[in-house]
């Protein structure tokens, strides 16, 4: 319960709304910078490839991005100051990561 209370109110207690790193997809190579809501924390998640700022409550939520049949989850990592998303999001080319997917999808025929 008490990292639940730390999540909900983290924000609140600088008084002021967050800076985050924010990118999607294959645009992690060039990280934005974006201004958060005043209740929003940053974040970055790793099975949709994307940083930026978000609810807490969807901290405690897993997500996950479906892709020619095959599903990932992750749960997504979240921080509470400006700018603390800026860890590197792991680099997949498209054509690797096409496979993979291409991989798992046949995978499960088989």
């Amino acid at each position: 319960m008490r990292e639940a209370k730390k999540i909900l109110y983290a924000p609140l207690s600088s008084g002021h709304a967050l800076e985050c790193y924010s990118c999607e997809y294959g645009t992690c190579m060039v990280q934005l910078k974006e201004n958060c809501g005043i209740l929003e924390v940053c974040a970055t998640e790793t099975a949709k490839v994307k940083k930026g700022c978000m609810n807490p409550l969807n901290c405690l939520t897993d997500s996950s991005v479906t892709f020619a049949g095959a599903t990932m989850t992750s749960s997504p990592s979240c921080c509470y100051s400006s700018l603390c998303n800026a860890a590197a999001v792991p680099k997949v080319s498209v054509m690797s990561g096409m496979a993979a997917m291409f991989a798992l999808w046949v995978s499960r025929w088989f």
